[in-house]
């Protein structure tokens, strides 16, 4: 794995604008450039072997303890309210179908390891499915890179097969499709959208304020009045359940994508779960649910918490955030790969994309600091010959 560096395409914000990328600019919220147009990632095909091979691996483990944690009762140790339990234990059993799902793991140049499992609202998907390829491709145009460089990268088509599966075996004919009112979550299901509406599904948009509820239905409302069969909402569960509305959750027929047993799953409780499962595994690092089990050197992270918010590495403070008072799950500290730039060093974390369960492409966050937080930089990855 190597980090090599380029002069910016002429015209990238359009090009990158053409594909529906819209937030690759600095943000007082995101204050550094989020698309890195100037650098790149390139492995070995041996490389990218090897990391797919695992990928797939741990995907294999993280829904054979998903079922364990369902089966066994230990929803309450992921902080999944007890209200729910009977809902996500009825949404496993029926088999309640997944769309897609992100790993994120660490690699140095050996060893996979799991950090953590995007599991129900995952994003940097049109960065990692569309953009990225499009950088690829100009860039063998214009020479910068061989026409024989390529990329781990059937996002787009391994999503497309999955909804045409979908909508051929559980009757997805329709679909309602939600997410907050962000910029990045709208184009996130937007293009999941379109990708729905290729295969074959007709689909309509509806903003968050437009889901309705009503003790005489027994699914969600599309504007308070007809019935919602199948939900795609880029909306996090740990949300939807501290909302007025939320016992809906639990009672409704409306089939939720990602579905209701993916609260297991997107649960950082579950790096615990796993470690207890397959103690030793080569792509697992150890982790607890009790504190102080692991010593000292452990990276602390709420159950539940997005762009790196209130996780504490060894000896350091914890960083800030809204999740201060969930409980936490200890997992053993690993050292990320360091690069250099001329404003500091960089911390690859890879995210590996699944499509129903199996893996099909990669995208990388690059941080500039250990935890992988908001001013961390989507960078597209090239395979090459060693």
């Amino acid at each position: 794995m190597r980090r090599l560096t380029f002069a910016p395409r002429p015209g990238w914000e359009e090009r990158l604008r053409a594909v529906g990328f819209t937030w690759y600019a600095p943000t007082p919220e995101h204050p550094v450039p989020y698309w890195g147009e100037d650098v790149a990632y390139a492995f070995t095909p041996a490389e990218i072997e090897h990391i797919s091979a695992a990928s797939q691996e741990l995907t294999r483990l993280v829904l054979d303890a998903t079922g364990h944690a369902i089966e066994s009762g230990r929803m309450a140790d992921l902080g999944i309210p007890t209200f729910l339990h009977a809902a996500v234990r009825e949404s496993w059993e029926r088999d309640d179908p997944t769309v897609y799902m992100r790993l994120d793991v660490a690699y140095d140049g050996q060893d996979v390891k799991l950090l953590e499992v995007n599991a129900q609202t995952p994003t940097s998907l049109i960065e990692a499915a569309v953009a990225q390829w499009q950088w690829l491709e100009d860039r063998r145009t214009s020479g910068d890179l061989p026409h024989s460089a390529d990329q781990w990268n059937t996002i787009h088509e391994a999503l497309g097969a999955q909804w045409a599966h979908l909508i051929r075996t559980r009757g997805m004919g329709h679909i309602h499709v939600s997410a907050a009112d962000v910029d990045e979550d709208i184009a996130t299901v937007t293009y999941l959208r379109d990708l729905a509406e290729l295969a074959g599904a007709s689909t309509t948009y509806l903003s968050m304020a437009q889901l309705g509820t009503s003790p005489d239905a027994d699914t969600l409302l599309d504007t308070f009045t007809l019935p919602i069969r199948h939900l795609l909402w880029l909306w996090p569960y740990e949300f939807a359940w501290d909302s007025p509305d939320a016992a809906f959750l639990a009672s409704t027929r409306t089939r939720f994508l990602e579905p209701l047993w993916k609260t297991v799953t997107g649960s950082k409780g579950l790096l615990a779960l796993l470690h207890e499962r397959f103690p030793g595994h080569p792509n697992l690092l150890p982790a607890t649910l009790t504190p102080g089990a692991l010593g000292r050197e452990v990276v602390r992270k709420p159950l539940y918490s997005r762009e790196g918010q209130n996780v504490q590495l060894p000896g350091q403070p914890v960083t800030g955030g809204d999740y201060a008072d969930l409980p936490v799950v200890e997992q053993a500290y690993t050292h990320l790969p360091t690069f250099d730039a001329p404003d500091g060093p960089r911390y690859p974390v890879l995210g590996i994309w699944i499509a129903g369960d199996e893996v099909c492409g990669l995208g990388i966050r690059e941080g500039r600091g250990r935890v992988t937080d908001n001013r961390a930089t989507f960078v597209p990855h090239v395979i090459v010959e060693d």
